[in-house]
């Protein structure tokens, strides 16, 4: 009988251990569809980590956090820091085809063809004739990309970018299938006809569900990928946190979704809750121009902005309505990217505030009593919702002004803000990489698709276009500090808080890469028993 029952706990065990880990599934959830799987659309931050998952660029951030090379094996750069010659290793599209050199020219040069329709062209101005490209001024073969060999990427920039390496590692900087892409109308469109490079490949996609997306064997390192298949869910917050007490998902939260608010108390009490610094910004757009249709804008005064900006308790909405670790924010720049600690003004001012908002409405030729109520637009979610109603209360109870609050379905909402149909907007900015000007420049160019708030400066253009020229990383941060200080006296932005990241992890998922700049890699991730 002993001898029996060994043999069963046995034949048990060695059942338990037959799923190779390699096979097992990682379950994860994405809230809601991706907007596109075309890595030169792709913006917010759930379709950039897909993108992540099924291609790869020239470099990449490494598991221990720091930039590495990736399917570029060598670089030359110039002495001036005006050219960079990648040389790629050999490396395969999903299909079988070549990797090439002609695949990242061609989806780069498609990027900043005036026609194609991408919010991110933007990100490219940095190569030689970018920008007057997608401007139509130039010929597309005019810009600064040479392809002397399938394997040999020559790349004239601008100016002298010494961060190129760090940029080149972003989504809008990776390969297209240009083969592919030519002979498919509705490549990226759907599983079927997606084809990447990186160590997953998407298998199906059912809209508003699930996706699929397994080891991709083509991939250069695919032995280093230890998970075989994710299924990427598409569920509300409460929804996900069922699912993750109930063991049907491996991780929740940051920084592909938001755990709710109302569970965060107790997720610390239990020591569940994870979490980790993320270089991020949320603020308000202000909408600078002098009329709103037809209307005299208030907002179209800075000291009447400033107003807005310092009379707010930004600690006291980080306590008691966030409650996840952020940072009352005093800049757009996140301080760990080092241009200013303590910010460019001081938070919670309420008797300054009244002195700005004074003098805001005598430039107006306003009264206190004649000002109609200011409008706070967001894309309806139970966060931006708590966080409107808090600034409105302290707004209305600090300024005495009256604000009303606007919930907006999210496509809906992007199109106005892209129309600039708006007085103030919730906006958001996450690092794409580790360097202070990927926040700064969002606000160079008042066309630009992601500044909409109707303001530029000269002298902030300036300075960022000196920043590039300086290769002393001293007087560099100086330059770009000043920038930020003419962004701050201005307001065209109403920096609210830090970003953190807040999430589950449950502990046979081990592995994760997770970087300060919401970054999630799971290719080098293992799933224990």
């Amino acid at each position: 009988m002993f001898r029996l029952l060994f043999l069963i706990l046995v034949l048990f065990a060695s059942c338990q251990k037959s799923v190779p880990l390699h096979e097992k599934t990682l379950r994860i959830n994405i809230c809601a569809d991706p907007q596109t799987l075309d890595p030169r659309k792709a913006r917010d931050l759930t379709t950039i980590t897909l993108m992540r998952m099924m291609f790869e660029g020239l470099t990449r951030t490494s598991h221990s956090g720091e930039l590495e090379l990736a399917l570029a094996h060598n670089v030359e750069i110039s002495d001036d820091s005006t050219q960079f010659v990648f040389h790629l290793r050999k490396s395969f599209w999903s299909n079988g085809d070549p990797v090439t050199s002609d695949d990242f020219a061609k989806s780069w040069k498609s990027i900043l063809d005036p026609a194609f329709p991408t919010d991110i062209a933007y990100q490219l101005y940095v190569i030689k004739n970018g920008r007057k490209a997608k401007q139509g001024e130039i010929d597309k073969d005019q810009i600064g990309i040479k392809t002397p060999d399938p394997y040999t990427l020559v790349v004239e920039l601008e100016q002298p970018t010494p961060y190129f390496l760090e940029l080149v590692s972003m989504t809008s900087f990776f390969p297209i299938p240009s083969k592919t892409v030519s002979e498919t109308a509705d490549w990226g469109l759907n599983a079927g006809s997606l084809v990447g490079n990186g160590p997953f490949a998407i298998e199906s996609w059912s809209h508003g569900d699930q996706i699929r997306i397994v080891k991709n064997p083509k991939y250069w390192e695919a032995d280093e990928v230890k998970i075989g298949r994710i299924d990427l869910f598409m569920v509300s917050g409460d929804t996900e946190m069922r699912m993750f007490e109930e063991g049907k998902i491996d991780w929740a939260g940051s920084p592909l979704s938001t755990i709710p608010v109302d569970a965060l108390a107790d997720l610390k009490a239990k020591e569940d809750l994870q979490i980790s610094p993320l270089s991020g910004t949320y603020f308000f757009r202000v909408n600078t121009a002098d009329r709103i249709k037809e209307k005299k804008n208030p907002l179209s005064s800075p000291n009447f902005r400033k107003a807005l900006a310092i009379a707010l308790n930004r600690a006291d909405i980080a306590e008691h309505i966030l409650q996840g670790g952020q940072m009352a924010a005093k800049s757009l720049v996140p301080p760990e990217m080092g241009l200013s600690e303590e910010g460019y003004f001081l938070d919670n001012q309420k008797e300054t505030a009244g002195s700005f908002l004074v003098k805001g409405l005598s430039e107006l030729n306003l009264s206190l009593n004649e000002l109609e109520p200011i409008v706070i637009s967001y894309s309806s979610s139970e966060k931006n919702a708590s966080i409107a109603q808090a600034i409105q209360k302290q707004w209305e109870t600090t300024l005495r002004i009256r604000v009303l609050l606007e919930a907006v379905e999210p496509k809906v909402y992007f199109q106005r803000l892209s129309q600039k149909q708006f007085q103030l907007a919730a906006g958001s900015w996450i690092a794409d990489f580790n360097d202070p000007i990927n926040f700064l420049e969002v606000f160079k160019y008042k066309d630009a698709s992601t500044n909409n708030t109707n303001w530029e400066s000269p002298k902030y253009v300036d300075l960022l276009n000196q920043s590039a020229l300086s290769s002393e990383s001293g007087e560099r941060k100086r330059i770009l500090s000043e920038a930020e200080g003419i962004l701050m006296d201005q307001m065209p932005i109403i920096p609210i808080f830090h970003f953190a990241m807040n999430y589950l992890q449950t502990d046979h998922l081990e592995e994760v890469a997770l970087s300060p700049i919401g970054q999630i890699d799971f290719r080098w991730s293992t799933l224990g028993n």
